[in-house]
């Protein structure tokens, strides 16, 4: 039987090993103990601590596995404050969240969720 593939899209998703909510994390645990895959594309620049959370080797993004969750984090543009370079950060997500999506050799999704804050 096929496995469905669930992406989900949220700037601002977390882990449990960051500070912050993990709402995001949380949703896609459930869905996997009910048989889905799921992908969260998330944006490695933490919003609070305001500092990338990754080391970037060769691409800009980073795929890691959390309990059967599959994180893809995306390297986004930095800000030190609430001012125009947030919402560069914010564009710079949605723009590489596209590509990369569109780029990985990763199982198409049969749905797609996109979630704001």
């Amino acid at each position: 039987m096929h496995r469905k593939s669930i992406w989900i899209f949220n700037h601002y998703a977390l882990t449990p090993d960051l500070p912050g909510g993990t709402r995001h994390f949380d949703f896609g645990k459930e869905l996997v103990k009910r048989g889905y895959k799921v992908t969260i594309f998330a944006s490695s620049f933490h919003y609070s601590l305001l500092k990338e959370t990754k080391e970037y080797k060769q691409n800009d993004y980073i795929i890691e596995d959390y309990e059967g969750v599959r994180f893809v984090w995306i390297k986004t543009f930095p800000y030190s404050c609430n001012n125009w370079k947030r919402v560069v950060n914010m564009l710079s997500y949605s723009i590489r969240a596209y590509k990369v999506a569109k780029e990985l050799n990763i199982e198409k999704p049969d749905i797609i969720i996109g979630s704001s804050v």
